[in-house]
């Protein structure tokens, strides 16, 4: 079975442990889990990632089975969109699962919202994945960001982001 068929990719959200979980996981942020639940009732579309082998059907995954893939767009659903926490299991990477998760996300941008202005913050290793689907870099504008909570994980940010230029 090639690594396509292992895996099925479903629209709709992990619960908020196993997003906390798989953020964690994939070496991004893990976020406050008493603020996940909000934050995920507010995507505008959430996809997920399941190994077939555990799935009830091809739409229905298992009783105990959690997602080893998701990601997110979140914004206003029609100008403004923000594609979010691609992430992938580490014992599942290097199999396409992101490629299709992107592609998902990409895809239903087209169908639902084509007139968004679709942006993204992509680490130094995912930053190749992102032109395969249109994307580009916004030189000569530059990315900022402003986070209230954690001012260490702020200045690491910001160190981190100073010793790649």
């Amino acid at each position: 079975m090639s690594d396509s068929e292992q895996y099925v990719i479903l629209e709709g959200l992990p619960t908020p442990q196993v997003y906390h979980d798989l953020r964690k996981l994939a070496g991004m942020t893990p976020p406050p889990l008493e603020a996940v639940p909000t934050s995920l009732a507010n995507s505008f579309v959430g996809i997920v990632a399941y190994e077939r082998k555990h799935m009830l059907n091809d739409t229905t995954p298992g009783p105990e089975q959690t997602a080893v893939g998701m990601g997110r767009l979140v914004g206003d659903g029609a100008l403004f969109l923000i594609l979010v926490d691609i992430a992938v299991h580490p014992e599942h990477q290097r199999r396409g699962i992101g490629k299709r998760v992107v592609q998902r996300l990409v895809d239903y941008v087209d169908e639902h919202a084509p007139w968004a202005y679709v942006s993204l913050v992509a680490d130094v290793p995912a930053q190749k994945l992102y032109p395969q689907y249109g994307f580009k870099d916004v030189k000569p504008s530059i990315g900022m960001f402003r986070m209230k909570r954690g001012r260490r994980i702020q200045d690491e940010l910001a160190e981190g982001a100073e010793q790649e230029a």
